[in-house]
């Protein structure tokens, strides 16, 4: 097997193209090449709305009047929200694990485009398997932390698997596993 290649990004976090960052010691957070663009993307978007809210902090603080000031109430909050969502973004593009699309060896993981059988009714999906923030039903895209991505990460073609559902146990065979 290939040598992992590994990354240092400006965050600090180690790209592992190889699907190997948990040997490193981080806590993984697996993502497609795509989504990874669209995080680095969606920070740039948050660190740009910092001047808009710093623009309304000074207006706010103009007022001199701070015990009943809710523009500076409201303009503090909104600071404090964009601050938690732009540390949460930086810590996931800090444990991003990019996995090539040929180095799981046939097993379903982020990236990977199954197709399974329902069992009990007979009918084929395919699915793609991707990070949370990359979810797009209509696309075709599920999350690995879904139902069925527990259930399948990891699985090779003809495996077995049961999946928990509101409406009870469903089992489903793999069919396919594609990168």
């Amino acid at each position: 097997m290939a040598e992992p290649i590994i990354a240092e990004d400006d965050l600090g976090g180690a790209r592992d193209l190889d699907g190997t960052a948990e040997d490193l010691g981080a806590v993984a957070y697996h993502v497609t090449l795509e989504g990874l663009q669209i995080l680095e993307r969606q920070l740039e978007d948050l660190k740009a709305g910092r001047r808009g809210i710093a623009d309304k902090l000074r207006e706010a603080m103009a007022d001199k009047d701070f015990r009943e000031n809710a523009p500076l109430d409201a303009a503090r909050d909104e600071q404090g929200h964009l601050e938690a969502r732009i540390r949460e973004t930086e810590d996931r593009l800090r444990h991003a694990v990019i996995i090539a699309p040929d180095t799981e060896g046939g097993r379903a993981n982020v990236g990977s485009t199954v197709k399974l059988l329902n069992l009990e009714h007979d009918r084929e999906q395919v699915f793609t398997l991707v990070s949370p923030g990359e979810v797009d039903p209509r696309a075709g895209k599920i999350s690995l932390e879904s139902p069925i991505g527990v259930a399948v990460r990891n699985k090779t073609k003809g495996e077995e698997v049961m999946v928990s559902t509101p409406s009870g146990q469903m089992r489903f065979r793999v069919l396919e596993v594609q990168g």
